[in-house]
């Protein structure tokens, strides 16, 4: 549990990833190439309901690992261990940098997905989304004029758009890469990826480790608007390596006694009883 992280099991048209989230829990995301508008879950934004899934019958865990069947057990543990009811789907969309038209017009400026929707898979959606409102703000700080805020928010477009459309190119290639490129890894121990791109996905492995990702993740965590941070980067990670493993103890140690028969609440619920919490505070 503590020596990997986060975790990218890769088939072909699809991949599967699980990611460690603290307190000892994992959460995971699958990725299908499927048609658009392919629905079966709701989507869980907006508050939306279980009565939104296309088959309120159908086991939604089940159905996933029918689309995994002969993968590594890992993947059927994590999918065993999650409540068919907290599955939701969102179908994912980009598109290109906005080259000839800027994104400002007058007063008006569209930022984040609003203007630069980007493929998931370098998790670059809210990072630039933060990125644009740091310069935004920079940029209107810098304003002595609401004469000069056309001509700032044009500038702020400039300064911007090298970059976003950079990481969206990088995120589409990932996205595509792994969709299309990308096969059942060969290996000596089994049967499973006899195709070229099967063979290809095997050779590729190490050039991905030890070129391309860190390659790519350079240039992402490169943006210092701020100047260098120093030791801090450095110095978190140990407190939060540390903190990591007491709470996840603590959740292992509870577990272990009380035991766990479903996952927790999905991100959405909790929102929403926090919401109700903080609500209830004001009229106290």
């Amino acid at each position: 549990y503590y020596e990997t992280g986060y975790k990218v099991y890769i088939g072909p048209k699809r991949y599967f990833v699980t990611s460690d989230v603290g307190d000892g829990r994992i959460q995971w995301y699958a990725f299908f190439a499927l048609p658009p508008g392919t629905k079966k879950a709701p989507s869980g934004w907006g508050g939306s309901e279980r009565d939104n899934q296309a088959d309120p019958e159908e086991n939604l865990v089940e159905y996933i690992k029918s689309l995994h069947e002969g993968w590594t057990d890992e993947v059927m543990t994590v999918l065993d261990a999650t409540p068919p009811d907290s599955v939701e789907q969102r179908d994912l969309y980009d598109r290109a940098p906005e080259f000839l038209r800027s994104w400002a017009d007058g007063n008006v400026i569209l930022m984040g997905d609003a203007i630069h929707p980007m493929m998931p898979n370098l998790g670059q959606g809210g990072c630039q989304a933060i990125e644009d409102a740091y310069v935004l703000t920079e940029t209107l700080a810098n304003t002595k004029s609401t004469a000069k805020i056309e001509d700032n928010l044009q500038e702020f477009y400039r300064k911007r758009i090298v970059r976003v459309s950079i990481v969206q190119f990088l995120s589409r290639l990932a996205s595509d890469l792994i969709i299309n490129a990308f096969d059942t890894p060969w290996s000596p121990h089994d049967d499973l990826g006899k195709s070229w791109k099967s063979y290809l996905t095997f050779f590729w492995k190490p050039l991905l480790q030890y070129a391309i990702f860190p390659a790519q993740f350079a240039y992402l965590y490169s943006y210092f608007p701020t100047g260098s941070m120093g030791s801090l980067p450095k110095e978190l990670n140990e407190k939060w390596k540390s903190e990591h493993y007491r709470t996840s103890e603590k959740e292992f140690e509870r577990v272990a006694i009380e035991g766990q028969s479903t996952g927790g609440p999905s991100f959405f619920k909790t929102a929403e009883v926090e919401e109700k919490k903080e609500a209830e505070k004001a009229t106290a």
